[in-house]
């Protein structure tokens, strides 16, 4: 049985690639280069995932598959796994299920770094200028100009957070304007004011 991919640019047929990760791969079959991630069992030769009943009593069995020998250990998890589970990423061996545990760990890592945390960014303008007295008179109405436009936007991450940085950063933001305006002007009307 010939395995081959499809590609979605032009739907011509291109065989499977040697390695589970290839960059600029079928120009040669479908004059257009596809970036291919596999599972490396897509890829792994049928005749290493033979199965064999187990005959003696004595012989360590797969968790997944309790008829079947255990060949080797999970690197995550620490189960012992057969053949038809065992697979290699970043150069550990894992099940099927570590695997899967290990890609949604990777996703929600680049999800939650892809998360503009604004609620962080008004603290922060308002908090870390205090140092620096002059550059308030910018920040604090930059930090309340995001309190109120992201306000309504919503959830201020992906993980539930409460809003309640936003209205602390509104809070010192008009404080800080507050004592700002004041500064101002004893320094233009002096003691009188």
């Amino acid at each position: 049985m010939q395995r081959e991919l499809r590609s979605l640019k032009n739907m011509r047929t291109m065989p499977l690639p040697d390695r589970p990760e290839v960059n600029d791969y079928g120009w040669d079959f479908t004059q257009a280069n596809h970036y291919i991630r596999l599972f490396p069992a897509v890829i792994r030769s049928n005749k290493a995932v033979q199965a064999e009943a187990v005959l003696e009593g004595g012989q360590s069995t797969c968790f997944f598959h309790a008829k079947l020998p255990a060949t080797a250990v999970c690197d995550v998890s620490g189960r012992l796994i057969c053949d038809l589970c065992k697979t290699e990423w970043n150069g550990k061996t894992v099940s099927f299920e570590a695997l899967q545990s290990l890609l949604a760990e990777d996703v929600a890592v680049q999800q939650e770094r892809r998360c503009t945390k604004w609620d962080d960014i008004a603290l922060s303008l308002v908090i870390f200028p205090v140092l620096f007295a002059p550059v308030m008179i910018l920040t604090a109405p930059g930090a309340l100009g995001i309190c109120l436009v992201k306000w309504r936007k919503g959830a201020t991450s992906l993980l539930r957070r409460s809003r309640w940085r936003y209205v602390v950063a509104a809070l010192l933001a008009i404080l800080e304007m507050i004592v700002g305006g004041i500064l101002v002007a004893t320094l233009f009307f002096g003691a009188d004011f």
